[in-house]
């Protein structure tokens, strides 16, 4: 497991939005793809203060195993290194077995034991729950190892790229938050296109409280995964189960757009996203690109002002691909 660019800047940008304090627990130990001068240059960008942090005092990582290639040939900053230098002096990890030096032996598809419970400030999940096979009783698990006021922070493959146990719908995971009163619950869509850059995507929420609409399955041929932040509240629950949008009944749509009515009036920053222009095109409704200021943009402006040829190229596609459809309704009618 390990926790690469979009993770670290993530860490990075909510420490500065909330710090990191307390019981910070990663579920298991954490390669993290960065070297000394890399992480510092990172924290220079979001306004740390670097001027005292000297690059050979930086813990290096020598525990971890089965690294990325070619990073198994360099200096890497050890997990320990990454959180100090965010002002946590100490971490512990949790896992299944003692493997690579956990300090919390726990199967997480088992119920938490009590002494567990509102145990952690916050969690990082570098890739746990796609490799459960209870995906749904570890995110329980997680909502209650949390303590109010106590952050998630995770990113699971949304595409059978890397070996996948299972894959979860970015909506499975706001909804279970939703519905059991989170504060606040941010969920990315990150599509990795090694030929440009990565182009990283929300759902936009006013699709969920328009009874008129509804958001749409992202698919793409390129590895994917989801990053997920989500808040603990004072009133959070953890044993709702929530119904797909498909089939909520109106009661559950009443509860469940009054619950995510106090996440959009969250005021905390975008933590990931896009560095360069959209690349990846063929966004479904109910989505928006996440921009390089951390900003919301709607994907059809953003595909029209950097590509007008290529938008005009699979909106022409799309239209004749409906008409199409149309027609061989109407003759098999």
């Amino acid at each position: 497991m390990g926790l690469g660019y979009d993770m670290v800047e993530a860490l990075v940008r909510e420490n500065k939005y909330k710090p990191l304090t307390g019981e910070v627990v990663l579920i298991g130990r954490q390669t993290i793809y960065y070297q000394p001068h890399e992480i510092i240059a990172l924290l220079r960008d979001n306004e740390y203060d670097i001027s005292s942090i000297d690059p050979k005092s930086i813990e290096l990582d020598t525990n971890t195993i089965d690294r990325r290639q070619p990073y198994d040939k360099v200096d890497l900053i050890s997990d320990t290194g990454l959180f100090k230098l965010l002002g946590v002096p100490k971490i512990r990890a949790l896992d299944h077995s003692a493997y690579e030096g956990a300090d919390i032996i726990h199967d997480l598809t088992q119920p938490l034991p009590d002494k567990l419970k509102n145990f952690a400030d916050f969690i990082v999940d570098g890739s746990t729950l796609d490799n459960t096979f209870n995906p749904a009783a570890t995110i329980k698990n997680y909502a209650e190892f949390l303590k109010p006021g106590g952050r998630l922070l995770a990113i699971n493959q949304y595409s059978n790229h890397h070996n996948p146990y299972v894959l979860m719908h970015p909506l499975w995971y706001l909804d279970y938050f939703t519905m059991n009163k989170f504060s606040d619950c941010k969920v990315y869509i990150v599509v990795y296109r090694p030929e440009d850059h990565t182009n990283i995507f929300c759902i936009n929420l006013e699709y969920l409280m328009d009874k008129n609409r509804q958001v749409s399955t992202f698919t793409s041929n390129h590895e994917m995964a989801v990053i997920v932040l989500a808040e603990k509240g004072p009133n959070s629950t953890a044993d709702m189960f929530p119904s797909q949008q498909h089939y909520r009944s109106d009661a559950e749509w009443e509860t469940y757009r009054n619950n995510l009515a106090v996440i959009q009036k969250s005021k905390r920053p975008h933590v990931v996203r896009t560095h360069k222009d959209i690349t990846f095109f063929d966004v479904k409704g109910g989505h928006l690109l996440i921009g390089s200021d951390f900003s919301e943009r709607d994907p059809s402006t953003e595909m029209r002002r950097t590509a007008p040829v290529d938008y005009a190229k699979r909106k022409s596609h799309n239209l004749a691909k409906r008409g199409a459809i149309k027609l061989l309704k109407a003759i098999a009618s």
